[in-house]
């Protein structure tokens, strides 16, 4: 049963104590401009170089997708399908569907059909492995930083900014919340009299 909650209340299970959940004070506002500036990040990571490496006086910059087709030429295939597949298609995907269904709530028919792009975007959730490629970036400058010069280019910024973002979208367009949003927007555009169960 969903108990009506003051804002920043929570709901606890009575057996174990664990949170079911909370009603915090995220809006359909809130979730769209997280969702827009992460949007705006992804472009900056995957059109902006990542860094540059300065070995004896030559410049080298390398850009995300720049970096997986070289893994390509290299002969990993494996490796550089899965660096495009988690870090460019996973979160640019999963962006557009929560634009989509944010989009819908806010400026178009709430009540028609989110089940099926609101799965797509549980599905789709853990394939986005930016924070992953980070970890992995970082440890290669680690190991670099005594073989060259290295400058940190703004996809990496861009790259550390989208992991903060992507997680406030992920705990504000829970599926709950979507539905809470649905289910007000709906109220908000029926007609006088009428009403949704």
């Amino acid at each position: 049963m969903d108990l009506p909650l003051a804002t920043g209340e929570a709901a606890s299970c009575p057996r174990c104590g664990g949170t079911l959940y909370r009603n915090g004070s995220a809006s359909v506002d809130l979730a769209l401009a997280l969702a827009l500036t992460s949007v705006i990040l992804l472009l900056l990571l995957n059109s902006f170089p990542l860094l540059s490496l300065k070995v004896q006086q030559v410049t080298r910059d390398t850009t995300l997708l720049h970096a997986a087709l070289t893994m390509w030429d290299d002969g990993m295939h494996l490796l550089s399908l899965l660096v495009i597949a988690t870090t460019m298609l996973a979160p640019a995907m999963q962006i557009a569907v929560a634009i989509y269904l944010l989009c819908v709530i806010r400026f178009g028919d709430a009540s028609r059909a989110l089940g099926a792009p609101l799965r797509a975007l549980q599905t789709l959730r853990p394939w986005n492995m930016v924070e992953i490629f980070m970890l992995g970036l970082l440890v290669s400058l680690v190991k670099l930083q005594h073989m060259a010069d290295i400058v940190i280019g703004p996809a990496l910024w861009s790259c550390a900014s989208l992991i903060f973002f992507s997680a406030a979208l992920t705990s504000v367009l829970t599926p709950r919340n979507v539905w809470l949003w649905a289910r007000a927007a709906d109220n908000k555009t029926a007609p006088a009299g009428v009403t949704h169960g």
